[in-house]
């Protein structure tokens, strides 16, 4: 007794959230539910933009109006650094952390994530299932050639990458994101790690501009600050374009995408809201609202989104464990 009561030896989130897998699934959301209802609580540490964040968050607390929602968002890096902070610290805050795989690996590594079978995951593509269960991909970017149909032809639009390097393409006429680590390491494994260094020591060439923020990149380049983007994600320029914006899309192959990923925190404090939130981001429900309303790719088989295009490309998945402890290097080698 003295053991099990001890802080050192309490539950994990994951430990008791385990003890729900072999109810049936309607009993399972009750005990959820009354678990929930006495934490009161769901605290979230997240990468998504605010403008998609608030609204989703706000749509999950209407089904569940006695949870009050705590919310930050930073970037990956500051996400990484919050959770690991506190963590040493021995401050319990967040309960849900929302990032894409680049970090992933060492928050498992370093043990702040513990593992969620959640039930919605039998209705997930396979590609989007943590062989573990430590990590719910929720959602996909899809990566992408974004360009300004003012300044470049139809007839000029690059089909693949080494149309990139091309001499229409030189002098500050593309740009790139800062923090694209992800997306190199994705290509390098495709393409075999020197050829695609060697592809990339020529793209430097072409005097490519170097920006941070897919957003920032997106609003540059309708503004004809930039002719191309390459790796842009693409479901922005898309909803610039129906604004009327003078963008446009295509797809370079390899296609690449991100899956966005919901973590357990290994401390959590609320684990029954932790639960019914990932539960909810993966039903049917909480994937029509991430396909339709907050704009992504949704990773539930067969669920439609606002753009359907962008489901179309079979994509290479940059996941947790393809990543693993290639992230850093991988960033350095970009950089």
């Amino acid at each position: 007794l003295a053991l099990t009561f001890s802080p050192i030896h309490a539950q994990t989130a994951g430990e008791i959230l385990k003890a729900y897998e072999s109810l049936k699934k309607p009993e399972r959301k009750t005990r959820l539910v009354e678990g929930a209802k006495k934490e009161g609580r769901l605290v979230v540490y997240g990468t998504l933009g605010v403008d998609a964040a608030r609204p989703m968050l706000e749509k999950f607390r209407q089904a569940h109006p006695y949870i009050l929602i705590g919310h930050y968002r930073s970037g990956s890096t500051g996400i990484y650094n919050r959770v690991v902070n506190e963590g040493r610290a021995g401050k319990h805050e967040v309960d849900i952390i929302e990032l894409s795989a680049g970090p992933v690996a060492d928050l498992i590594r370093g043990g702040f994530v513990d593992p969620y079978r959640s039930p919605e995951t039998d209705a997930v593509r396979p590609e989007f299932i943590g062989p573990r269960h430590l990590w719910n991909a929720y959602h996909y970017l899809v990566v992408g050639l974004a360009y300004n149909k003012n300044l470049v032809k139809s007839s000029e639009v690059p089909k693949t990458y080494q149309d990139l390097l091309l001499p229409r393409w030189r002098g500050r006429k593309m740009s790139l994101d800062r923090d694209a680590g992800d997306v190199f390491g994705a290509l390098l494994d495709s393409w075999g790690e020197k050829e695609g260094i060697d592809y990339f020591r020529r793209l430097a060439k072409q005097e490519v501009l170097i920006r941070s923020g897919y957003t920032l990149q997106a609003q540059l380049l309708a503004a004809g600050e930039v002719e191309t983007v390459p790796w842009s994600h693409l479901q922005r320029p898309l909803l610039m374009a129906d604004s009327g914006a003078p963008l446009g899309i295509g797809f370079l192959e390899p296609v690449v995408s991100k899956a966005q990923v919901l973590l357990l925190a290994r401390r959590a404090a609320h684990p029954h809201a932790a639960a019914l939130f990932i539960d909810w981001a993966l039903s049917e429900e909480g994937q029509a609202f991430v396909g339709i309303d907050i704009v992504r790719s949704p990773v539930r088989i067969g669920q439609k989104q606002k753009y359907m295009e962008l489901g179309q490309p079979k994509t290479k998945v940059i996941t947790p464990e393809f990543l693993g402890q290639n992230y850093l290097r991988y960033t350095k080698l970009y950089h």
